[in-house]
C-alpha cells in the first residue's frame, strides 16, 4: 500500500474485511510489495474471536474503546489479560491469542516481523518483559511542534523489535518532518489531516497510515483539543527521533541518545 495513504475500517474494500469468530477484522495496512512488512488489523468485537497466531513476529495491541479478555496461548507467564480503552498488550513470537467476552471492543493489532535479515539486524537488547501496560502510567516526553508522547512499549519493557507510543498533537499540529524509522500511525481520537507529497488527507478516529523512512510528512490538528496518535515504529527507539527537511534534529531529540 502506498506510504502515507489513509485507510479507515469504514471505507475498505470487501476483500480487506473478514470475520474471526464473532470479530470483524479490517486489514488496514497490508504487506503489499514490501519484504518483512509491519501490518495492522483493526478488530471490532462483541463476543468471542477465534485464535490468531503470532508466528515469526511480535504483535503489539492497543485497545481504542470497549473491553474484553485477551487469552494468550503458549505463554510462560500470564495467560489471561483483562483490557479496556487505553490498554496495550505485547504478544511474543510463538504465542497465539484470542479475544473473549468482547464488549463493543475496537482494537488495533500490529504485527512486527522479527525473524528475517532486516528484523534480526534491527533488534535491540531488552530489559524486563511487560505483558500489558495502561496508557497514563508513564511520564510524557516532548517532540516536534510542541507535541508530547507517552511510550507504551520499547526495549525497556521487553519489546526488542519496535516501539509503541501515544503522541499528543496540539491544535495546529506538527510541521513537516521525517524519521529514520518505519512507522504505522493510527488515530485514537481527534480530527485533522496528514500531508504527504502535497496531498492533504482527512484523518479522524480510526484513520490509519504508514510512513517509510525519510518520507516528509506533517500532521495537522484541526480540532480544539489534542489529537491522539498511536504510533508503532521500528527499529525501537525514541518517538522524538525526528528531523526537519534541512536535516536539523527536532527539539527534544539528541542524536547522541
Amino acid at each position: 500500500m502506498k506510504p502515507g495513504k489513509v485507510f479507515n475500517a469504514q471505507t475498505l474494500a470487501p476483500e480487506d474485511v473478514s470475520m474471526r469468530g464473532q470479530g470483524q477484522c479490517f486489514d488496514l495496512i497490508k504487506s503489499s510489495s514490501y519484504a518483512e512488512p509491519m501490518t495492522a488489523t483493526e478488530i471490532h468485537l462483541t463476543g468471542n474471536a477465534s485464535p490468531k497466531g503470532s508466528k515469526d513476529c511480535d504483535t503489539l495491541i492497543y485497545v481504542r474503546s470497549g473491553s474484553a479478555s485477551l487469552e494468550i496461548i503458549g505463554s510462560d507467564d500470564e495467560n489471561s489479560v483483562t483490557v479496556e480503552a487505553g490498554s496495550a498488550v505485547h504478544i511474543r513470537n510463538g504465542e497465539s491469542f484470542f479475544w473473549a467476552n468482547g464488549n463493543d471492543l475496537q482494537a488495533l493489532e500490529v504485527s512486527v516481523p522479527i525473524t528475517g535479515p532486516f528484523a534480526r539486524n534491527q533488534k535491540s537488547p531488552t530489559e524486563v518483559f511487560q505483558r500489558h501496560v495502561k496508557q497514563g502510567a508513564s511520564n510524557k516526553g516532548t517532540a516536534t511542534g510542541s507535541r508530547e508522547f507517552e511510550v507504551l512499549f520499547d526495549a525497556s519493557k521487553g519489546s526488542s523489535a519496535a516501539t509503541m507510543f501515544i503522541g499528543f498533537i496540539p491544535p495546529s499540529g506538527a510541521p513537516d518532518h521525517y524519521h529514520l524509522y518505519d512507522e504505522i500511525c493510527h488515530i485514537v481520537s481527534g480530527i485533522g489531516s496528514v500531508v504527504v507529497e502535497g496531498e492533504d488527507q482527512a484523518i479522524s478516529t480510526g484513520s490509519t497510515f504508514s510512513i517509510v523512512p525519510r518520507l516528509l510528512h506533517s500532521v495537522v490538528n484541526s480540532g480544539s483539543e489534542d489529537l491522539w496518535l498511536l504510533g508503532v515504529f521500528r527499529p525501537q527507539g525514541s518517538p522524538a527521533a525526528a528531523y526537519y527537511p534541512d536535516g536539523r534534529p527536532a527539539p527534544g531529540y539528541s542524536e547522541t541518545e
